[in-house]
């Protein structure tokens, strides 16, 4: 009887636990692992009340997504235009966004609520493009547009304004009243525009929404200085370019690698300049007036060079002046430098390439190749350098951009599928501190392919109003850049470029300077009107490629 008593309570034991263990399994259910990870953004499904009621009095406005939305995105992602005299209450519920807008609204007025692409869904994908919603007080919604594309590398939003009173540069200085952020493509869209003038601006991504600072902002002016808008109208395919305005010259920093040797820093890179006064003054109130030669790998920086051994401590650097074609970039520059205690003891390296070398012939014999070494040298014998081609081995003369770079080519050119070896020889080099080369000799190992081939295009350009400029941009890390203009018959013709895959651009011209003029928001200037060509071109060799006529409609 005890055991039958005591089997029954084990049953009812077992029996609730299997039902708890039951219950934490469905509560517990979780997506499965693995596969591929959720790259979707999030869309809107539909609004409440529905997108482009007319009568709108304010209240609740709940916007619904195709997904849940990570709370913490939500923060400066929504904006809504005009600005509102009471800011509107906004909350969040799984896949929802919620407005609750006052009462006091404006009659007839039509309100457009903008998600931005800060937005994100519980992965962290961001919208695809920012969304507008539109709400009308009146009985009319306004259904004008105005769109286009930013051209670069990088994302941008575009910046819109409506104008009352005229046209003032200081317009941009202010918060955008219409900010729409463009996709990947860069393309931007706004809709729901009244009737009048508006002014355009392209800004980088980070900027989105914020008054312009033209000194920490990539921005682009339009072609156009206002766009006037009829009602219910579409302006389109408004093209622009973003960049960040050249800046002041100025040193930035300085750093001091030996005794005898250093670097100075500047906020640009520089070409055909003169330094003048430059002089260090070192810890003990010495006066070093150093040598002065461009990076060519970086070209915002130089090389320094002092004829003398620095004292070691805290250094002051003074440059009264940079002079570029007797034009002032820069006065009484001053940065302080260390100057190390140590006296440099170790050997020279050479830091490119570090491996071998393709390269193709080019016309003119090149291409170089640069050599370049971790620190200066001061001296070079004769027999530093040996080349070994086709079992040859020949002593040659290299060019020295500056004592830590060499220009190399062979003697004559570059020989089609052509193996060379360059030799450098450590005891023939000096460095001005420490030691030279670890080995005694150094290789640097460089095959030589088929020369590179070089073909033509031309083609006609039809578009009334404009000075057209043709420049073609080949489509590789470090582009080349070729312009043409055209003739009377509005013909253009590009000769001897290399082959390879290339993107045409159409620049209208108005300043003649033979280049795209990005424009400027104070003292305002527009940015020059541009077409890029939406499909590539390849030159090939031995070959002219005739792309026809280009009609770009007006």
């Amino acid at each position: 009887m005890n055991h039958l008593i005591i089997l029954k309570k084990c049953t009812y034991t077992f029996g609730l636990l299997g039902i708890a263990y039951l219950v934490y399994s469905c509560a517990a259910i979780s997506p499965p692992g693995g596969g591929p990870e959720d790259e979707i953004p999030p869309a809107l499904i539909s609004a409440e009340p529905e997108a482009g009621s007319l009568h709108f009095e304010g209240g609740m406005v709940t916007l619904i997504f195709s997904e849940y939305i990570d709370e913490k995105s939500l923060k400066n992602a929504v904006k809504i235009a005009p600005q509102l005299e009471t800011p509107a209450e906004i909350k969040y519920s799984d896949d929802e966004i919620i407005l609750n807008f006052p009462p006091d609204l404006l009659s007839n007025q039509t309100y457009v609520i903008t998600i931005s692409r800060n937005l994100k869904d519980e992965r962290g994908v961001a919208l695809e493009q920012s969304i507008q919603v539109a709400y009308s007080t009146g009985s009319v919604i306004d259904e004008g547009k105005i769109s286009g594309r930013i051209y670069g590398e990088d994302s941008y939003a575009a910046h819109l304004w409506k104008l009352e009173k005229g046209f003032e540069d200081s317009v941009f200085f202010r918060e955008p009243l219409y900010v729409s952020e463009a996709d990947d493509e860069g393309n931007f869209n706004f809709k729901y525009l009244a009737p009048g003038e508006y002014v355009l601006m392209g800004v980088e991504r980070s900027a989105a929404g914020a008054a312009l600072v033209p000194q920490r902002m990539a921005y682009g002016v339009s072609p156009q200085k206002t766009y006037h808008l009829e009602e219910n109208q579409e302006l389109k395919d408004i093209p622009m370019r973003v960049q960040l305005e050249v800046q002041p010259l100025k040193m930035t920093h300085a750093e001091w690698e030996g005794k005898q040797w250093g670097w100075v820093y500047f906020n640009r890179e520089l070409d055909n300049i003169t330094f003048e006064g430059l002089i260090i003054t070192d810890a003990e109130q010495n006066l070093h007036k150093p040598d002065y030669y461009r990076d060519e790998e970086d070209q915002k920086r130089f090389l320094l060079i002092s004829p003398d051994t620095l004292s070691s401590g805290k250094a002051e650097l003074n440059l009264n002046n940079v002079l570029l074609n007797n034009d002032d970039l820069l006065k009484e520059g001053k940065i302080n430098v260390r100057i190390p205690a140590k006296k440099d003891t170790s050997h020279i390296k050479r830091t490119k390439p570090e491996n071998t070398v393709t390269v193709r012939r080019e016309k003119n014999g090149g291409p170089i190749v640069p050599i370049v070494f971790s620190k200066p040298i001061v001296s070079v014998t004769d027999s530093a350098f040996f080349m070994v081609a086709d079992t040859d081995t020949v002593s040659v003369k290299v060019d020295w951009l500056n004592p830590l770079e060499i220009a190399f080519l062979p003697p004559g050119e570059w020989k089609e599928k052509t193996e060379y070896k360059l030799m450098v020889f450590a005891d023939a080099l000096t460095p001005i501190e420490g030691k030279s080369l670890k080995d005694s000799i150094s290789f640097v190992r460089i095959k030589s392919g088929k020369k590179l081939g070089y073909g033509g295009l031309t083609g006609t350009v039809q578009k009334v109003g404009i000075f057209p400029l043709l420049e073609l941009q080949a489509m590789k890390k470090e582009p080349e850049i070729f312009h043409s203009s055209v003739n009377s018959d509005q013909q253009f013709r590009f000769n001897n470029i290399p082959e390879g895959p290339y993107r045409l651009m159409i620049i209208d011209d108005r300043d003649r300077n033979g280049k795209y003029s990005y424009g400027s928001a104070y003292p305002f200037q527009t940015g020059e009107w541009f077409y890029i060509h939406p499909d590539t071109f390849d030159v090939r060799a031995n070959w002219d490629i005739d792309m026809g006529s280009i009609r770009i409609g007006e």
